[in-house]
């Protein structure tokens, strides 16, 4: 080897040590956190120092948060696209975006203007719009300008900044070292990921990643008395119920499920064979909103809904055939959640009474059936038997496609909320909640519930009868899309689960 040669090799790879070596030998960033009333001026804080109460997110360092050293999803997206896109079609990307959330905060600000109401929105975003919050967005007065990061939803940087949670506490209760993050640049990422896997919190760094605890830092809600009441008000309660279920003794954890590439595929490994499947993560967080992923929607409906499309070098079709896919995933997950069985007598004959009884097991979700802000999501069980002849003999649990409206007398999963007068809370206003009652109890995971229905057969009935029950689910009521969202517009619910019998006449 020629001595120019040599000289090239050897000053090339004592740079490449110096570049490695002073990332690690540097000091490391200062935080780059904000004090309220200095950094950012008349900033409303009317319950305490804490400049994100009432909600319970956090900082490290007690400051807020600089958007301008803040990378956005799309940034990430440069090394990380195949997560970006599984991401982008989430509900996790629109959280805040999502226009049912904007016009429910909307209807919660209004209901207590004058009262605080815009810091009291402050404990939804704590889920909801973290990033907004942690920058001193949510404000009376604007005092912080337009960031690209604050259209983004829950975006990559907040969860992978999170140090510790609290499940029990909820309403956002994340600790996020987002203040002392390393601000590399991408040839410092490529130089040394290793360290960068450590600054953003993998799993294999940080074990609260994939944890349950993560997860129930927002999947526990309970309205504080800074918003309203003489007492906290527990409003969802998926943590809990996940903990008090099968599932967490057997060390499955949320992310096991919803962050499975195919969740309805590993609750039926899980099932046939009595073991925990591999752990295997897509960041498509795969839920329950069936509307905000239906691309097949008229008239370009899911963009609105959405906020608008996404940003980044996604092309509209791209995206639409994600959000489809999402969709697919979404619908699975719905028909894995739950079984039904019926026990009807072997003959009938005409003239008579008849009991149906009909079981919903939960046997596919790691919570209570149905789960989440169940003033507006809901379950319902329809039955309707025929004769031979097609005749409707009984029929309990119809859904009428043009009003939206259920039967009222169904068997009906839903949390009805009152206000002061008694009345009944359909636009999901939190803040003027005074109490709320159960139609039906949700079913724990690995339990059921049994439901008589009576019935009296015809004296002409021609035999069989065939008997069909159908388990419902729908993402909110009808009543919210058509006066909060006032869209033109009956929100069709996804079939759960579905099952058919027949009995003699004698």
């Amino acid at each position: 080897m020629n001595k120019p040669i040599r000289f090239l090799i050897y000053g090339g790879a004592l740079s490449a040590f110096a570049f490695i070596a002073a990332i690690f030998l540097l000091p490391k960033p200062q935080g780059t956190g904000l004090t309220p009333n200095e950094d950012i001026p008349f900033y409303s804080m009317p319950w305490n120092d804490n400049p994100f109460a009432p909600g319970n997110m956090q900082t490290a360092d007690g400051k807020m948060l600089n958007a301008e050293d803040i990378p956005s999803a799309e940034f990430c997206a440069q090394c990380h696209e195949q997560e970006y896109r599984q991401w982008v079609s989430s509900i996790h990307s629109v959280t805040g975006p999502d226009i049912l959330y904007e016009t429910a905060i909307g209807n919660n600000e209004d209901a207590h203007k004058n009262r605080l109401g815009t810091e009291k929105i402050r404990w939804c975003d704590s889920c909801h719009e973290p990033v907004n919050l942690l920058m001193g967005v949510i404000n009376p007065i604007p005092v912080v300008g337009p960031s690209p990061v604050t259209a983004e939803g829950t975006t990559c940087i907040i969860c992978h900044t999170a140090t510790a949670a609290d499940p029990l506490a909820g309403n956002g209760s994340l600790t996020l070292d987002i203040n002392n993050i390393n601000q590399y640049d991408e040839a410092l990422i490529m130089a040394a990921p290793a360290e960068h896997a450590r600054a953003m919190q993998a799993k294999t760094h940080n074990p609260l990643m994939g944890s349950s605890d993560f997860c129930g830092a927002c999947h526990t809600e309970i309205r504080p008395l800074e918003v309203s009441g003489d007492a906290p008000m527990h409003l969802q309660d998926t943590y809990e119920e996940w903990k008090d279920s099968e599932y967490a003794e057997k060390n499955i954890q949320c992310q096991n499920c919803h962050m499975h590439p195919d969740p309805a595929a590993y609750i039926s490994e899980l099932n046939e064979t009595g073991q925990v499947p591999e752990r295997i993560v897509s960041h498509r967080f795969v839920g329950v909103n069936y509307l905000l992923t239906d691309s097949n929607l008229p008239s370009n409906l899911v963009t609105f809904l959405r906020g608008g499309h996404p940003p980044g070098n996604i092309s509209t079709d791209e995206w639409k055939a994600d959000l489809l896919e999402q969709n697919r995933l979404i619908r699975d997950l719905l028909q894995a959640a739950a079984d039904l069985s019926i026990s009807a007598p072997e003959s009938v004959s005409p003239n008579t009474e008849a009991t149906l009884n009909v079981t919903i097991t939960n046997s596919g979700a790691g919570h209570s059936l149905p789960t989440g802000p169940l003033d507006q999501r809901h379950m319902w069980l329809e039955v309707k038997v025929t004769d031979a002849a097609g005749a409707v003999i009984y029929h309990s649990g119809a859904f009428d496609e043009k009003t939206g409206q259920v039967d009222p007398n169904a068997v009906l999963y839903l949390k009805i909320l009152t206000d002061k007068n008694g009345e009944t809370i359909y636009e999901h206003i939190l803040f003027n909640a005074e109490a709320y009652t159960y139609t039906r109890d949700p079913i724990p995971a690995n339990s059921s519930d049994t439901i008589p229905y009576l019935f009296t057969v015809p004296e002409n009935a021609q035999g069989p009868l065939k008997v069909e029950t159908t388990l419902w689910y729908r993402l909110a009521l009808q009543e919210f899309v058509t006066y909060s969202l006032n869209l033109d517009v009956i929100l069709p619910p996804v079939m759960m689960e579905q099952t058919v019998v027949a009995i003699p006449v004698r």
